[in-house]
Order: structure tokens, then sequence, then C-alpha cells
């Protein structure tokens, strides 16, 4: 019920629609109407085919008397009583080939009849001729126009001035019952007349696999690209090679579809200007044998019909063609086929555009239903060569006829334009790739480049941009092996200085008390004090040369510290060894550990790692010397992606985090800059290296140490290369 009371409401819409779209065309022809009556009252019909022409949708007829004078279509096919029907209102009006409404305006002499179809109605049964609605009107091939009304199933249409016009019945369904299943021998119809299209069904075959071809190549196109931008997370961060790809492959894939679609549309115009040439010549033809044939006649009247059709359908199987032919006045006197005319596909008189411009040759479209054909018109000469009548010689492309020969280009265009997009795609790929490559040398060798290193030469034969960009590269890698040079020896000379400097002051700060206890020493020779005071002065003495040998010896460890060496360690054996053995430590501070006790492998040295643990957790002894609720937390776990990103690490390797955390006073702000200088310490022993020597051998492993602060405590982070 539901779907049959949408049936109806779209019934009700769309007939309204059309009722509308009927006002408007009445209205339009109404003033068609009133230009044309216009310039018949002033004798000006040199304006009455620019008003005509106006609206194809909308047809006109003039009389004069009985005779017809001008017609502004030729595809309306009536009989002469049906056209002469005078009306001075619109009325519904059931033609050859068409339904539809038609006003007559009578003004003198002349008569102007107004005619708009509105749905084709042919007599045969021709798929391509069923019934459907002229455009500007819609509606259903099911429906029928009929001057009867009162019936449930159907809507009346009125006019816009509120009479009664017809009815649309959406229940009737097409009939046949007058349908011409007449086989007609013909030339220039039989496409239409035909109920079976023709077709080449190898290269239909042909022309689907490769468009699965074509289309497999486009979505393998379409899904790297997707997998590239969801993997470099938009188009910004892609390979300057990616980019390329990314920008040429559819512009390349678009340059070759359009000419592609260039070259299609190339081949139907051409194919149309063939068949044009070829009916022209076809018209010379049959103009020259109907003069040789007519020579002496001085007109064609009804009187010519019977032996002239006869001499027609001879020569429409000479020339392969149908052939017609009208007098002067544009009324047809002879065919080949008079069924065409008899079953209403075209109507007895001319087409205007030759009638009435004057033109001796010309091709034009013209139409039947929805289906365009071309057709050539020529005059009719006699052996004085003076115009008697005019000749037609109609010619229908069918669209089964053109798409064969357009497939079968298209089957050899097709696997040409696959071979050049594959080629196209390949040359893409290799430049880009050629071009990245290159700078591709550039970054590797920037990236194996270590400050004090001798950098390597690029060797590139092209001059192109490229090659300015390596050789601006080989300069610099000159210039920086000469300033780096430099610099060594220059901050070779400042390290001298520095520990020469350093030295001194260490050296200097136990000397002052050795010399003032042996002055103490000196003044108190030969008293009661001296015996006292000379075991406290040597213990003091002890200490301090103690402290300058420790101090010697620390220097000496820096200046020879051995170079790291980084191999595959496992690191959470070496942490937890050190651990166990730091638990027992005099101070008595706890060390709680997380992590693993074995099996996490990374990159260091695994001689001097177990220094870099030893340096920090000293440090942290000492900071939380004399402290209650002291308290040493190390963990040992792997990095994530975050914390990679935020220490600047490479995102391409794995790495394992080791920190360390003490609960201590923290390092002041004033001192964190310092904490990896050399020589830099905040204790009243030690020379302040073993912070710079714990980095040394971390970075010169490949990875990082740092440290985060506070008041409430310290944490060292060190970060190395998983393996």
């Amino acid at each position: 019920m539901l779907v049959l009371l949408s049936a109806c409401d779209r019934f009700s819409l769309q007939s309204k629609a059309l009722q509308r779209t009927l006002h408007e065309q009445q209205q339009q022809a109404d003033m068609l109407s009133g230009h044309l009556c216009r310039a018949v009252e002033m004798n000006n019909f040199d304006s009455i085919w620019h008003y005509s022409q106006a609206d194809n949708s909308i047809l006109c007829y003039i009389d004069k008397g009985r005779q017809l004078v001008y017609w502004s279509n030729a595809w309306l096919s009536a009989s002469e009583r049906t056209m002469r029907q005078v009306h001075d209102q619109w009325h519904f009006a059931q033609w050859d080939n068409a339904q539809g409404i038609c006003k007559r305006v009578s003004i003198g002499d002349y008569s102007i009849l107004m005619a708009i179809p509105i749905k084709y109605d042919y007599s045969v049964t021709s798929p391509m001729l069923h019934n459907f609605f002229i455009a500007p009107f819609r509606g259903e091939e099911e429906w029928q126009l009929t001057y009867r009304q009162g019936s449930d199933d159907s809507m009346p249409i009125y006019s816009y001035d509120g009479l009664y016009l017809f009815s649309i019945n959406k229940t009737a369904e097409p009939t046949l019952a007058n349908r011409n299943d007449e086989v007609i021998e013909n030339f220039s119809y039989q496409a239409i007349l035909a109920t079976d299209q023709q077709g080449q069904a190898s290269a239909k075959a042909k022309l689907r696999m490769y468009y699965i071809i074509t289309g497999l190549l486009i979505g393998i196109l379409l899904f790297v690209a997707v997998i590239s931008l969801v993997k470099y997370r938009g188009f910004r961060r892609m390979k300057l090679g990616g980019k390329f790809q990314m920008v040429l492959t559819p512009l390349v894939l678009v340059i070759l579809l359009s000419i592609f679609m260039l070259s299609v549309e190339y081949i139907q115009r051409l194919f149309v200007e063939t068949q044009q040439l070829r009916l022209r010549k076809k018209a010379q033809y049959v103009q020259m044998a109907l003069q040789n044939m007519y020579f002496w006649d001085l007109g064609l009247s009804s009187a010519n019909t019977p032996s002239l059709n006869i001499d027609l359908r001879d020569m429409s199987f000479v020339y392969e063609t149908d052939i017609h032919v009208y007098d002067l006045n544009g009324r047809l006197i002879g065919t080949s086929a008079p069924q065409l005319f008899d079953m209403g596909l075209l109507p007895k008189h001319v087409a205007p555009e030759p009638f009435f411009s004057g033109n001796t040759m010309m091709v034009q479209h013209e139409q039947i239903g929805k289906v365009r054909y071309l057709s050539a018109y020529t005059e009719f000469i006699n052996g004085n060569y003076a115009k008697i009548g005019y000749v037609a010689l109609p010619h229908f492309i069918s669209r089964s006829e053109m798409t064969t020969h357009v497939e079968n280009f298209m089957v050899k265009l097709l696997p040409l334009y696959i071979i050049l997009l594959l080629v196209a795609i390949l040359i893409v790929w290799g430049i880009s790739h050629m071009i990245t490559s290159s700078l591709g040398v550039v970054s590797e060798q920037l990236k194996k480049y270590h400050l004090g290193e001798k950098g390597e030469h690029i060797d590139y034969e092209f001059s192109d941009e490229v090659g300015e960009i390596v050789t601006q590269y080989n300069q610099m890698m000159d210039a920086l092996a000469e300033s780096t040079e430099r610099l060594t020896r220059s901050e070779r000379e400042m390290a001298w200085r520095t520990m020469a400097r350093q030295v001194a002051h260490e050296i200097n700060n136990p000397l002052t008390p050795m010399k003032l206890t042996l002055q103490q020493l000196q003044r108190t020779k030969g008293t009661e004090r001296f015996d006292d005071y000379f075991n406290h002065s040597t213990e003091l003495l002890i200490d301090q040369i103690d402290n300058l040998s420790h101090i010697a010896q620390s220097f000496s460890s820096f200046a020879k510290m051995p170079e790291v060496n980084p191999t595959k360690v496992d690191v959470a054996a070496k942490l937890h060894a050190f651990i166990t053995m730091m638990r027992n430590n005099p101070s008595d501070i706890p060390i709680r550990y997380v992590g693993p006790e074995h099996g996490v492998m990374a990159m260091a040295d695994a001689e001097q790692i177990t220094q870099v643990f030893t340096n920090i957790v000293r440090n942290a002894f000492q900071a939380m010397e004399g402290r209650p609720d002291s308290d040493i937390i190390i963990i040992l776990k792997k990095a994530n992606k975050k914390t990679i990103e935020a220490e600047g690490l490479n995102p391409d390797k794995q790495w394992i985090k080791i920190s360390f955390s003490d609960n201590g006073p923290g390092i002041p702000a004033e001192m964190q800059e310092k904490v990896f200088v050399p020589n830099f310490t905040t204790k009243n022993t030690g020379a302040g290296l073993g912070m710079p020597i714990s980095k040394n051998i971390v970075e010169g492993s490949g990875g990082k140490i740092c440290f985060q602060t506070s008041e409430k405590g310290t944490t060292f982070f060190v970060y190395l290369q998983k393996k």
C-alpha cells in the first residue's frame, strides 16, 4: 500500500511539473506567434527565420490560403487536413509521429500554426523509437496521452489559461496493435528499423581486458600513494623522491588520459566528416544522373511521381542510398522508399534549411526521435541547369557502426597507451631515483662525517644543480678539514693551558697547609710542645701528600684514558653485578633495581661501562651523605618512541634507557651547565673528572647521557643502542 501510494504521489508530482513546463512553452509560443504576426504584417519574411529558430521545441507553419509557404522544422509528419484545422485556442493534436498541442492564428491571407510536440509516437517497433517524451518534457515511457478524461488512472493537463488539453494515463501499457513490423527495403534507415544491435564481441572483450589492466594499474598506483602518505604522515614529511613520484605520476596519467580522450573524439569527428564527404559525392553523382534522365523537364508535379519513384528505386540500388525528390514548393514528389513517409518517419515536405537558405549543396544533421542522422541536399536541375526541384539523400550513421569503428580504434590504441603509461612511470621513478640517490650520497656522507675527521669527496660527473651541490659539499669538506685542524691545535693549546692552571691550583691547595705546618714545627723546635705537635703535624702532612697523590693519579687517568671500543654487551648483567657489589657500601644507602638481570644487549665498552655506573652512583652517595632516608633507584627498560623523539635520538634504531635516581638536594641551577665540564667539582676532594669521563665513554659508544634535577633529587639517564 505504501509503495502504491508513493507511486501515485510521484505520478502526480511529475504530472504537475510537466504542466508547469507546458505553460512556459505555451507562453513562449504565444510570444513567438506575436513576433511572426508582426513580421507577416510588415512583409518582413527575413525576420521570420530568425524568430522561428529561437526555440527548437516549438514548431511553426505558415500557410497562405491552402499553400504551405514556411515551416520551421521538417520532422513533424501530419496530413494536410490535420495541419489545416482551424482553432484559435490551444488544443490537443495527434500527428502521424507525435502527440502534442497546437494553436492556429489567422492574419489576413496568412495563418500561423504553432505546434508544441510533447511525446513521440512512431508506428514502428524499433526499440530506438519507442514512445518517450520530447525535451524539455519529462515522463515515463508507459504514459499515454489521450483526449479522453475522467479515468481514475489519468491526470488531466490544462492550459495556462485554464482550458483542458489532454490527460495522462499512467496505467496504460504500450500497445503494439498499430505498430508496423513490415520489413522496409531501404539503405539509410536500416539501423533505426532494425530490432537488434550488431557489434564485435571480440573487440568488446579486448577492451574489457584493457580496461581491467588499466584499472588495476591505477589501483596499484593509488594504493602505493595511500601507503606512502600514511607511512610518512602526510605529503610534507615524504622523502624528495616520493614527492617527485607523487606529483609527476598523476600528471603523466592525466596527460595520457587527456590525449587518449582527444584521440577518440578526433576519430569520431573524422568518421562523421568522412561520411559527410562521401554523402556529398553521392549527392553530386545523383544530381548528374537525374539531370541526364530529366534533361528536358521544365518542372516536377504529381504526374512525375510513378515514373520518378521507379527511377529513384533503381538509382538507390546503384548508389546504395535512399533518394527523395521535392518540387519547387518543397512538397514530396518522388522517393525510393515511400513506406518511410507512410509510416510517419518523415514528413512530406523538405527540410527548411536547404529550401529557404538558397544553398545549392549542403549536408546537415537531422533527427528522428532521439536518433540523429545526416542528410545531403542538392538542387534538381534539368539540361539547361534550371532548378526544377530538390534532391535529398539521407544517410544514417548508426551508433553501433560508430561505436564499432571507435572500439576497433581503441583496441589498437589502448595497448600503446598502457605501454606508454608504464614506460612513463618507470622514467619518472628512474629520474626521481637518480636525483635523490645523488642527494642521498651527500646525506650519507654527512651522516658518516665526524668532527675532526677528513670528509671524503663525492664523485658526480653531471654539471646540473645536484652537481653544484656536490661541488659545494667537496669544497666545504676541504674548508672544514682545514678549519678543524686549526681548531684542534687551538683547543689542544687551550687545554694544556687550562690543565696547567688546574694542576697548579690543585697542587697549590695542599702546599699551603703543608708550609704552615712545617713553619710551626720550626717554631716549636726545642720546646716542650714539639713532640706532641710533631705527631699531629706528620699526620696532617701525610694526608696532604695522599691528596697530592690522588690529584696526580686523577690527572694521569684522564690523560691516559683509553679510546672507547663499543661492542655488543649484556648491559643488564653488567648493571646487576655492579649493583650487587655497591649494595655493601660504607654509607649503608639502599640501592633498588628495577629491570632484568641479564639478556639486554646493547652497544657499549665492556671494560669502561662499569666506570660510568660507578661515577654516577658515587656522586649520588656523596650528594646524600648525612641525609636521612637516603635512597637510590636504578631502572633499566626499553626507550619508547616519545622519549626517543624528545631526546633527539635516531628514530630508526632501538634504544635502552638506564635511569639513576637519588633523593639528594639536587644540583644548583648555576652549576648544572658545568656538570660534564672537566675539572669541575662541588666537592672538597677530587679533580672533577668523573662525569666528563663518563660522558666520553657513553657518547663514544654511540649513546647519550643527560640528567634532570630538582630540590627533591637528581636523575641521570644513560641511553645506549639496543642490539
